[in-house]
């Protein structure tokens, strides 16, 4: 189970369970740091087990600030 960078992902476990987030940065095989540009900013990334995770087909490209990042995540949301 590959993830990288720029993944969508939604959370399967937590109180974040059911919500679409991006993966910012891999820090080991495990683990990773995700946001939503709501209520985890990318200057505040939420660390998270990958076992925790269910992965999409879509990644991203090229997300700079917590606007962007809502504004894709905008139709996971309506979907979950």
């Amino acid at each position: 189970m590959d993830i990288a960078k720029g993944t969508v992902v939604i959370a399967k476990a937590g109180r974040d369970k059911g919500k679409a987030f991006v993966v910012i940065e891999v820090l080991d095989p495990r683990t990773v740091l995700i946001a939503d540009g709501k209520r985890r900013p990318i200057e505040r990334p939420k660390r998270k087990n990958v076992i925790h995770l269910q992965m999409t087909r879509t990644t991203v490209d090229c997300i700079t600030t917590n606007r962007q990042l809502r504004n894709t995540l905008k139709q996971f949301s309506q979907e979950a």
